[in-house]
């Protein structure tokens, strides 16, 4: 279920005839979920206005009415267990490793995303923090990891000309854990 905003911010961006790809990223949505948005506001026949003019809940409730949302009755996990699990000194169990263990005990429970979603919001109530990280042991230099740097900028190579050019550019660094301390000399 989408919010008011995402609901009348993609409307009007699609009907501004902004690009699809843009409107996904805007409001962090998938191709599935705006096409489930525009194809429901032509079923309704209302013009844009006429939704800016009702209240946010109107609005959420006419795109995806309450009789459409399947509720499982389903009692959360002990999402207290799993976080004593994850932040345990030297503990390797992160969050998908909790959730497989849920999983495992209850079949017809929350699938990973509604898991891993109701776990943010325990974390958020009870420790005010959404951060999630997992330990990861490296040895110093063992692994390089390589990115581009977005799209190719342009470069003003020549002064006289004007002429720009298109570039390749990306970033590197080598991975390393942040219980290392490297001293000036290169020791450990």
């Amino acid at each position: 279920m989408q919010d008011y905003n995402t609901i009348i911010g993609a409307i009007q961006m699609r009907l501004n005839k902004c690009p699809t790809r843009s409107v996904m990223d805007r409001f962090r949505i998938g191709s599935s979920t705006l096409n489930l948005i525009m194809s429901r506001y032509k079923a309704l026949e209302l013009t844009i206005d006429e939704l800016e003019a009702m209240s946010p809940k109107e609005v959420e409730n006419l795109f995806y009415p309450q009789k459409n949302l399947q509720r499982k009755e389903v009692p959360l996990p002990d999402f207290q267990y799993y976080f004593d699990r994850i932040h345990a000194p030297n503990s390797r169990v992160n969050i998908s490793f909790c959730w497989l263990d849920y999983k495992e005990k209850n079949p017809d429970g929350y699938e990973k995303s509604q898991f891993y979603e109701y776990y943010q919001r325990f974390v958020q109530k009870n420790y005010g923090d959404t951060k999630i990280s997992m330990a990861v042991n490296r040895k110093p230099g063992e692994k390089m990891y390589i990115d581009w740097v977005g799209d190719q900028p342009g470069l003003l190579t020549d002064v006289t000309t004007s002429e720009i050019m298109r570039f390749h550019i990306f970033a590197t660094t080598l991975g390393v854990p942040n219980n290392y301390h490297i001293d000036y000399d290169g020791h450990y």
